[in-house]
């Protein structure tokens, strides 16, 4: 049965409420990745349990990822864990830098033009839009695919003619509301975490906050600041992801080092990698 704590939790979640995959993606980028990347399978289905995932779902969602190649599987005695692959661990490292990183800085720009429908889906997948044919632009962030002939444009003379391309072309208008509304549905979160909460409370305060923000991040193209309005409502998002995240971390990572296993035993509290997130995080408050 849930208690009241956890049924807000749900709340929190509304009106998108988690698809067991997703779910999982977000507990082991958020819990399992930093600390070896294995968890107990017991875990992962009592975890989703809470958000209203059962178990069927649960196992469903898993061999799904181990037939993608994102998780491997292994049995000692009786109990199953799961484990991240090597690779999969390298893409998770990846996407954590988008949520738990320092943030996003100025930059230039990239300009493309390509013709290959497979590597202009990838330009997408990466945050590009298409200005007109085969021609695209996106942010000059670490990581961006060099695809097609590629050039670097560091100054752009006329600025506000840059502004309303890239409103356009990368939808801000529809992302600016997904960062507002981010920010009205989690600012009450804050007033119940100075009340003061169970750890496994949370931690799961943890997970929908976690599972909610990267869902719009990674929709993020990550434009220059100096093309975004000064009230972009991301900044505000950000700032509010990153002072609840600190604040619930005392619980949550004392919950996981009591109660949640891998192989080995019980999970480490505050790995290295732990310990980086929070002093990232630091910085966006």
């Amino acid at each position: 049965m849930h208690t009241d704590t956890e049924s807000l939790t749900e709340g929190f979640l509304q009106p998108f409420p988690p698809k067991a995959a997703q779910l999982i993606v977000t507990i082991y980028g958020d819990i399992v990745e930093p600390r070896g990347g294995v968890l107990w399978m017991g875990d992962l289905i009592s975890l989703c349990a809470s958000f209203g995932v059962n178990e069927s779902l649960v196992r469903t969602a898993v061999s799904r990822l181990v037939s993608k190649g994102q998780l491997t599987g292994e049995r000692e005695g009786r109990r199953s864990f799961y484990a991240l692959t090597p690779d999969a661990r390298e893409e998770y490292h990846l996407a954590a830098d988008l949520f738990y990183g320092p943030e996003d800085t100025d930059c230039g720009w990239l300009l493309t033009h390509c013709t290959e429908a497979a590597d202009q889906a990838i330009l997408m997948r990466f945050g590009f839009a298409s200005l007109e044919g085969n021609v695209f632009i996106g942010a000059d962030r670490p990581g961006r695919p060099l695809l097609g002939t590629t050039f670097r444009a560091t100054d752009v003379p006329n600025r506000g003619d840059l502004k309303d391309i890239a409103s356009s072309a990368f939808g801000l208008g529809s992302l600016a509301c997904d960062y507002a509304e981010f920010v009205s549905r989690f600012g009450p979160m804050q007033d119940l975490v100075a009340r003061g909460l169970l750890p496994r409370s949370a931690l799961l305060f943890r997970l929908a906050l976690v599972h909610a923000y990267r869902g719009i991040r990674l929709r993020d193209p990550r434009l220059p600041r100096s093309v975004l309005p000064k009230d972009w409502s991301g900044y505000e998002a950000r700032s509010l992801f990153a002072a609840l995240y600190r604040n619930l971390s005392p619980g949550a990572d004392g919950y996981i080092a009591q109660n949640l296993m891998n192989q080995d035993g019980l999970l480490a509290e505050e790995p290295d990698a732990v310990l980086k997130r929070m002093q990232a995080l630091s910085s966006s408050i």
